[in-house]
């Protein structure tokens, strides 16, 4: 009986001690992430704003796939909600990833429910004929188009695979005081 009682304590005693180690992954980790040089486009007029390359399209591929689930406001809001202006907070920037890391492709029914970007942020280069984005996706085909694009003034870094020095020494070329630690977005 004194085992048993014993054995209880322990595990009494144990189990909040182990349970902190459960910690959710941070969110500036969690999906596919690219930082990319792209183009913009529009003519900044209502009906069409001045907007990354590549954004309108994944954005709609989000949002109407939220749509036909019922979630349509939920998706739009991450799209319309990024601003020029990124927030001031640190990115960390993942080290190769590992099987179970959350960058790793997702099981096909959650990547399948939220297709196209499902986030993103831009800042203007130094003479604001490009952007420098910064998307997010639970599915890297979303990615796709912009992988795909072989124009030599299209830089496209994935964050996991190409170092923060990599990044941060190639963007500083068109955006003198850009940081890695300063342009984020967070996807839920």
């Amino acid at each position: 009986m004194q085992r048993v009682t014993a054995s209880f304590l322990f595990l009494y005693l144990a189990i909040p001690i182990m349970l902190p180690a459960q910690r959710a992954v941070d969110p500036f980790n969690r999906y596919h992430r690219l930082i990319c040089l792209v183009h913009l486009k529009g003519t900044g007029q209502k009906d069409d704003p001045i907007m990354p390359e590549y954004i309108a399209e994944g954005v709609a591929t989000a949002s109407a796939a939220a749509a036909a689930s019922g979630q349509g406001a939920k998706a739009e809001t991450h799209a319309v909600n990024a601003s020029p202006d990124p927030p001031t907070d640190t990115v960390p920037i993942a080290s190769s990833p590992k099987a179970g890391d959350p960058q790793q492709p997702m099981a096909p029914s959650t990547a399948a429910a939220r297709p196209g970007i499902v986030s993103w942020s831009m800042e203007f280069t130094d003479d604001k004929n490009m952007a420098i984005i910064h998307v997010v996706a639970v599915d890297r085909h979303a990615f796709d188009a912009i992988l795909a694009d072989k124009r030599t003034d299209i830089r496209v870094f994935e964050i996991g695979k190409d170092s923060k020095d990599t990044i941060e020494k190639e963007m500083r070329k068109y955006k003198k005081d850009f940081s890695l630690d300063s342009f984020q977005v967070v996807a839920q």
